[in-house]
């Protein structure tokens, strides 16, 4: 068996917290302008469809998923740069050998990831939620 070049050793390694970060906040932006287009898509079509009552509810109902999803993409993302200062906040505790701070942030920073994942699915779904509610409101008319 023939030794992997560097290359593939390269793509076999797990991705750093900054890494990791970085990418989520790139699919978070994402989902935060989805959900920010269908609020001001929502807030045009009440306006516009006005004198039609069957579709305003439908209406209503996808902005405020749509305004949710907004919601969750912003305390997301906080939570992922709370993730981010905690992190390095660690590593700075490490090398100044205090194990109790380094404990507490790491604590902090792991459990902001988790919280702004759980977030983005929510942001993700609110987004989703909105785009039908948006579908069967145009499908009605």
């Amino acid at each position: 068996m023939t030794e992997p070049d560097e290359w593939s050793k390269k793509q076999t390694e797990p991705l750093g917290i900054f890494d990791l970060a970085n990418k989520w906040a790139e699919a978070l932006k994402v989902l935060g302008a989805g959900n920010g287009a269908g609020v001001v898509a929502a807030g045009v079509a009440l306006s516009s469809f006005s004198k039609s009552p069957p579709m305003l509810p439908l209406i209503k109902l996808g902005g405020v998923c749509f305004f949710l999803g907004v919601m969750t993409f912003a305390i997301a993302f906080a939570l992922i740069q709370l993730s981010i200062f905690s992190y390095d906040e660690m590593l700075h505790a490490i090398r100044d050998k205090s194990p109790e701070l380094a404990n507490t942030n790491k604590t902090t920073s792991s459990a902001a990831m988790v919280a702004a994942n759980w977030l983005a699915v929510v942001s993700a779904l609110a987004f989703f939620a909105g785009l039908v509610f948006g579908l069967i409101a145009f499908l009605k008319g």
